[in-house]
């Protein structure tokens, strides 16, 4: 039985946040490197004025692929950090079982996903806040995690 509910945990905590991303996805694709980037063959030996314009053409590319990554990493992160907090919540209430450690994991992964992706966009004092929020949650799941416990001990 035990076995069981590690493998349910382990498997929820794994698919939730790939569900998280791959559903973002989907309504809001993650832009590829190679549709910002053309692959061009060039002349050997260019000269200066087509060495500079090639760089010019890379750094226009590059600056299009990364606010394009931007936005989407704003996108997974506004679905991914509160679904995480409320997996984190709903599986505080399956606390006993499998799914609710599962939920609880997942939705940590998920939120982490969310932040990692638009991490280096956000400023300061948004990951100030942002993390504020986390750990509130995660204080709120351990503090009525640790009064059920503290109402009801067992007997033995």
């Amino acid at each position: 039985m035990l076995a069981r509910q590690i493998a349910i945990g382990f498997g929820t905590a794994i698919v939730f946040p790939l569900l998280v991303y791959y559903g973002v996805s989907t309504f809001s694709p993650a832009p590829k490197w190679s549709d910002f980037h053309e692959q061009v063959a060039y002349a050997p030996n260019p000269t200066r004025e087509e060495l500079a314009a090639r760089q010019e053409k890379q750094k226009a590319e590059t600056a299009a692929w990364t606010e394009a990554n931007r936005v989407f990493s704003l996108r997974l992160l506004c679905v991914a950090a509160p679904l995480g907090y409320l997996a984190i919540l709903f599986g505080s209430l399956r606390a006993g079982s499998g799914l609710g450690t599962g939920f609880m994991f997942g939705g940590i992964f998920a939120a982490t996903a969310g932040y990692w992706s638009h991490w280096s966009y956000l400023e300061d004092w948004l990951r100030f806040v942002s993390l504020i929020i986390a750990m509130a949650v995660l204080v709120f799941v351990a503090y009525r995690q640790f009064s059920r416990a503290v109402e009801s001990p067992t007997t033995a």
